[in-house]
């Protein structure tokens, strides 16, 4: 409970006072407060998950996310990649991840990440097979939109300007923006998850988890960040889309036991149908109605989520206590 209302007025704050005093808006910075609340709680309440380890992938996380406010609303301390991306934040990023790729190359090491899901996990395989499959059915989806004429392409329909584009922005963001990614996954689908799996069972558990995750959402959607111009609706396709979203996440975490899978789903769902898509392949009309993320586009995905959940995973006698 203390996580979810430091989170939830965390979030609303900032967006409140970016909203009220004209601040500019810094792509990824909500994101990172789940993760941050998170780390917090754990400290406060003496997790047993805090390793020496862990400790040192929390301190890249942290100081990344102190920087990357600081010189998203205030002014970049090294300068700036290209004029848009601050130099520093950049490169706490890019060190922090190497740290946490050679922290996963020792036995000894991955055990000490292991209770906060901080290794890279179990059957390494479904890092393949997951994404795979879940980036397939976003594609198809996008495709959708141009082929019923639900949506246009911002600039011309071309596929292989598409991928290109998909294939260099999921290896910059990677490197360079993997802690946003990572604030809302720790946050959500290793901290908060493991409590309401624990309470619940995996089906109520993810079901609960879904909505608020998308209630979480709601302060973008109102003020036209996210489905611009549909407030309400906007809100019931979010729902509808993090509900399912979150069950393939969180059955991608449940199987490898591991955070990093959804860090890169959820790299791969904004990438994928980010700019890139509306420019190459079709902006849709109806940011509700439609493929992609709107409410058609998550109705496909369901199809995966559906047989995600036959599996035993979610259980309750599958569960184990939280560990974080």
């Amino acid at each position: 409970m203390v996580f979810l209302i430091i989170t939830f007025a965390a979030t609303y704050l900032l967006q409140f006072v970016v909203f009220k005093f004209g601040l500019k808006s810094v792509s990824g910075t909500d994101m990172l407060i789940p993760a941050t609340v998170a780390i917090m709680c754990m400290f406060i309440f003496k997790s047993k998950a805090l390793t020496r380890e862990t400790k040192i992938i929390f301190a890249f996380f942290l100081v990344y996310t102190i920087l990357y406010f600081f010189e998203g609303y205030v002014s970049p301390i090294m300068g700036s990649l290209g004029g848009t991306l601050p130099l520093l934040s950049s490169i706490i990023a890019i060190l922090g991840l190497i740290t946490a790729i050679i922290l996963n190359l020792k036995k000894k090491w991955r055990k000490g990440l292991k209770p906060a899901k901080l290794f890279m996990g179990k059957n390494l395989k479904f890092y393949i097979i997951i994404p795979v499959i879940y980036f397939v059915l976003l594609f198809v989806s996008l495709i959708l939109n141009y082929v019923f004429g639900l949506g246009v392409p911002g600039k011309e329909f071309n596929l292989t300007t598409y991928f290109m584009s998909f294939i260099t922005l999921t290896i910059m963001y990677g490197l360079l923006f993997w802690p946003t990614f990572f604030g809302e996954e720790f946050g959500w689908r290793v901290y908060l998850q493991n409590r309401l799996f624990y309470l619940f069972g995996g089906y109520k558990g993810v079901l609960i988890l879904g909505i608020i995750w998308g209630v979480w959402h709601s302060g973008t959607i109102i003020l036209g960040m996210n489905y611009p111009g549909q407030p309400v609706l906007g809100n019931i396709a979010m729902i509808f889309g993090t509900i399912i979203m979150g069950i393939i996440f969180s059955y991608a975490v449940l199987k490898t036991g591991s955070v990093w899978i959804a860090v890169l789903l959820h790299l791969i769902t904004d990438v994928a149908g980010g700019p890139a898509a509306n420019m190459f392949i079709a902006t849709p009309l109806d940011s509700v109605f439609s493929f992609g993320p709107g409410i058609y586009g998550m109705a496909i995905m369901a199809l995966f989520a559906l047989i995600l959940l036959k599996s035993n995973l979610w259980k309750k006698e599958n569960i184990p206590k939280p560990s974080t």
